[in-house]
């Protein structure tokens, strides 16, 4: 075959592969076979392809084929005027360079970083309609594939014709980037419309954080009103052990900045910048490099009702820190970021909302049951414990959380109907007569009333509340009051009130008797069990006790003298 049919064939063949590549549209395999091919057909020892990023006008170590410590340059970012690469982008036009260590262009610290021994090298801006996208540098190459026009030609055509397609690469790897920040964003929101918990609602966005902004750690810093500082409410990434529960002043460091100021600030080298906490890297062992720093500022949310509005405010801030591989943040990070940080500072907002009225109300339902057990001082703490005894109930039946909440709740209230008890009837020490007898026995249904006259029965919180009050007296075989149900007839709630009620009344020092022992009042139950109370619900009360998950009256007040951290002496 003659020479010239074999180079024919030979440059056929290798457009074939260009074409082979161009058909990947994945561009990290797109540009580590086009640097490969390239290196094969020029007999390069080694070779760089940059890709050009226009907004910070730099050029960034790609794809580097060479020995094993080259590879540390990939990621390096490097400014696109610098170098003999950056002479290319410049002049449009591949250049080949004789001697690299003598030319006066050469970066001789890029040189150093690469560790190989550069004698020639031949560079091809990758353009596309006057654009650059990238350049390709392949080092040591012979001076006769040079000095060939065919060679030089064959070069020039595999980068023009899969520049386009890098390009094409590139553009869809931003579109599938930013289509899995929307993903993000979008799970984030319904999630928020789920849910309350703010640790896993904050800890999934910080952990988007990390993935999508391609970085090492993400956290967030409240402030603290009553110490004047910042704290380190939530990390992720790496060493975030390291890092938990750090406080620093307020005003200090580029978050303190931020905070104070409500400024998002990036600063791409700590070293050079004063506001910098050092202090923190070293406590921790956190090295940072590069920070993306953003305010929390909490929405202005309207209430609705009496409380109205809620002003917005700034509550904290949010970090980013060191981009992988070398990266600088880009304006799309921020944005993203900032986005990230106020669905962060959104739920902050609400998740306290949500916790001062449950407090709240809670308090409230607390001074409730408390007053009434002050009437009695005999019976001081049964509500609290006829509640605990109940959620332990409830827990062993294995009913859901929101169900043993309202459980709680209504356990707690249950003999909120004696406010309407005379006190002459409550506090007598002897029997009691027929007529007082038959006053008392109202109190459920005074309970009941209680919770209509207020409203209290409307509350999603405290649906099922009324058969608490109404029915922790009933019995299974209609010996009960006030309505003298039977069996079914009574609900669950009513049932496991009855059984707590029971217990506590049984080993809990009454005026008219001292408290019997657990055994006896074990005994009692059992006795009752399937005839008056419920049996499912008195077995799981002994599988409570079992578990040390109830306690009586006697053994709460020596847990106090015991643990006088714990007022109640509850476990």
């Amino acid at each position: 075959m003659p020479e010239q049919q074999k180079r024919m064939t030979s440059m056929i063949d290798v457009i074939q592969r260009a074409n082979q590549i161009a058909a990947s549209t994945e561009l990290d395999a797109l540009l580590d076979q086009l640097l490969d091919l390239l290196l094969e057909i020029t007999g390069a020892e080694a070779g760089t392809l940059y890709l050009y990023e226009e907004a910070s006008h730099e050029l960034v170590f790609t794809v580097v084929k060479g020995n094993e410590a080259s590879q540390k340059l990939i990621g390096m970012h490097i400014h696109a005027d610098r170098g003999v690469a950056g002479l290319t982008l410049r002049q449009g036009q591949p250049l080949f360079i004789a001697n690299v260590v003598d030319d006066p262009h050469w970066d001789r610290a890029v040189g150093e970083l690469a560790g190989m021994e550069l004698r020639t090298m031949y560079c091809v801006p990758l353009m596309l309609r006057g654009v650059a996208v990238g350049v390709v540098e392949l080092f040591n190459v012979s001076n006769d594939t040079c000095d060939e026009p065919d060679e030089i030609a064959l070069i020039n055509l595999i980068c023009n014709r899969l520049v386009t397609e890098i390009e094409k690469a590139r553009l869809l790897t931003e579109a599938r980037q930013r289509e899995r920040r929307q993903h993000a964003l979008i799970e984030i929101m319904s999630r928020l419309t789920t849910t309350l918990n703010r640790d896993d609602l904050l800890n999934r966005i910080m952990e988007y954080a990390c993935e999508l902004l391609d970085i090492e750690a993400a956290s967030i810093w409240l402030y603290d009103e009553t110490q004047n500082e910042l704290v380190l409410y939530l990390a992720t990434g790496y060493r975030r052990s390291e890092v938990e529960a750090k406080r620093i002043p307020a005003g200090h460091g580029i978050i303190g900045h931020v905070v104070a100021t409500g400024e998002t600030v990036v600063v791409n080298d700590v070293r050079h910048d004063q506001r910098f906490y050092r202090q923190f890297d070293t406590e921790s062992g956190f090295v940072t490099r590069s920070i993306l720093c953003v305010p929390l500022r909490a929405p202005k949310i309207e209430v609705g009702g009496q409380l109205g509005i809620l002003e917005g405010r700034i509550i904290g801030g949010a970090q980013a820190l060191n981009p992988r591989q070398g990266r600088t943040f880009k304006a799309e990070d921020i944005s993203l970021f900032e986005s990230l940080a106020g669905q962060a500072a959104t739920i902050i907002r609400l998740a306290q909302l949500y916790t001062d009225i449950d407090t709240l109300s809670t308090r409230i339902i607390d001074a409730i049951t408390g007053a009434i057990d002050l009437k009695d001082p005999y019976t001081r703490g049964h509500s609290q414990r006829v509640s605990d005894f109940s959620v332990a109930i409830a827990q062993e039946l294995g009913l859901d959380h929101a169900t043993i909440y309202r459980v709680r709740i209504a356990s707690k209230l249950h003999d909120v109907g004696k406010i309407r008890i005379p006190d002459r009837i409550l506090k007598k020490r002897g029997t009691l007569t027929e007529a007082e007898f038959r006053q008392m026995r109202q109190h459920p249904l005074y309970g009941v009333e209680f919770l209509k006259e207020n409203g209290l029965l409307e509350l999603e919180l405290l649906r099922d509340a009324w058969q608490a009050l109404a029915q922790h007296h009933e019995r299974l075989d209609g010996g009960g009051y006030p309505y003298g149900l039977k069996g079914d007839q009574i609900s669950l709630i009513g049932r496991i009130v009855a059984v707590a009620d029971v217990f506590d009344a049984i080993t809990s020092h009454r005026t008219y008797r001292p408290a019997r022992s657990v055994e006896e009042a074990l005994t009692i139950l059992q006795r009752l069990a399937g005839r008056e109370l419920d049996e499912e619900c008195v077995n799981a009360l002994v599988r409570a006790r079992s578990k040390g998950a109830i306690l009586t009256q006697d053994e709460r007040k020596m847990m106090a003298i015991l643990n006088p951290a714990s007022p109640d002496g509850n476990p």
